[in-house]
């Protein structure tokens, strides 16, 4: 499990004015929800960044420090401009150390599919995050799931992710993570493949059409 400290400033103004003035500046809006409330926060927009690239791709505790008080969070959500990538908005949600929490965990596959490798199949990869209550000591930072034994017509599900301890997994346990399809059903169940093969009965009926004889 990764911990980090992150700074943060108290935000008194709301609205779009003010986040604008704020984004400006070189700050991102953030709130921090929780069994304490709501306190809205300001993030300086370089050390949010730096702290996103050493989570990399994990899930992270992250403390939370306005210079005065602390709070251990999670980052619940952020929004991106889709144009400049640049983060619009923060939301960290508040946990404690000894209560539950529920959040979403990164899903990294591991090895080599031995349908892909030796019989020409096709991964679907499905849930790349899935939802998991357990404390905050004992959250991991993904869910690894080896796919080296998974051939063509086999599928892994929510119910066949690997055992942790304190970690409960939320959602469907049917639901599935990842399979490997046949190259060829793959191939029919592409609406691309439909489509054309519709258009082509379009024209293949126009051309009939321009085929018979006129009347008149």
């Amino acid at each position: 499990m990764k911990q980090f400290k992150l700074s943060v400033s108290p935000r008194t103004e709301t609205g779009r004015g003010p986040m604008r003035r704020l984004r400006a500046a070189g700050s991102i809006p953030a709130v921090v929800y929780g069994q304490s409330g709501v306190k809205p926060l300001s993030v300086k927009s370089d050390d949010f960044r730096q702290l996103m690239r050493s989570v990399g791709g994990s899930a992270a505790l992250v403390e939370v420090n306005d210079g005065q008080s602390s709070v251990l969070t999670v980052i619940q959500d952020s929004q991106r401009d889709p144009c400049t990538d640049k983060f619009l908005h923060i939301d960290f949600q508040e946990v404690s150390q000894n209560k539950p929490m529920q959040t979403t965990l990164p899903v990294h596959l591991q090895g080599e599919s031995t349908g892909v490798k030796n019989e020409g199949g096709l991964l679907e990869f499905s849930l790349h995050t899935v939802g998991v209550r357990c404390l905050p000591k004992d959250l991991p930072e993904c869910i690894n799931v080896d796919i080296t034994e998974l051939a063509i017509g086999k599928s892994i599900h929510i119910k066949d992710l690997p055992a942790l301890a304190g970690v409960d997994y939320l959602g469907d346990p049917e639901l599935t993570v990842v399979a490997c399809a046949s190259p060829k059903l793959a191939v029919e169940e592409t609406p691309a493949a439909e489509g054309d093969a519709a258009e082509g009965e379009e024209k293949k009926e126009e051309g009939d059409a321009s085929e018979a004889p006129k009347e008149g």
